[in-house]
């Protein structure tokens, strides 16, 4: 499976997009705790609302805790908050309840 959309900003023949999206690419750490995010928020979207505050509360929550259960992904996710940022792996993945769980994840590398 190629990142080319999940990270791209921007139109394709865009140099800064282009920039951008090279540089998450390398990211090998950032491209794989983004994907397994996304795809446990996109999970846990089919249970709970994530187009409301409280929801999105609750997506995030849920989250934090099946996150803390897996070493592996929060190795992974610390890792990915290292090389990229907050920021970084906020815009790598696209979901309401992504602030929430990087708040979760930042007292990760404070544990």
């Amino acid at each position: 499976m190629s990142n080319v959309n999940q990270f791209h900003y921007g139109r394709g023949d865009n140099v800064a997009g282009n920039k951008i999206q090279n540089q998450y690419n390398n990211l090998p750490n950032l491209s794989r705790a983004a994907k397994d995010i996304k795809e446990l928020l996109d999970q846990l979207s089919k249970d709970y609302p994530s187009d409301t505050p409280s929801g999105q509360a609750i997506i995030g929550a849920k989250a934090i805790e099946k996150i803390e259960k897996s070493p592996k992904l929060r190795e992974r996710i610390i890792k990915a908050l290292q090389e990229a940022g907050t920021t970084g792996l906020e815009e790598a993945i696209d979901h309401p309840a992504i602030k929430i769980v990087i708040a979760g994840a930042k007292g990760f590398i404070n544990a």
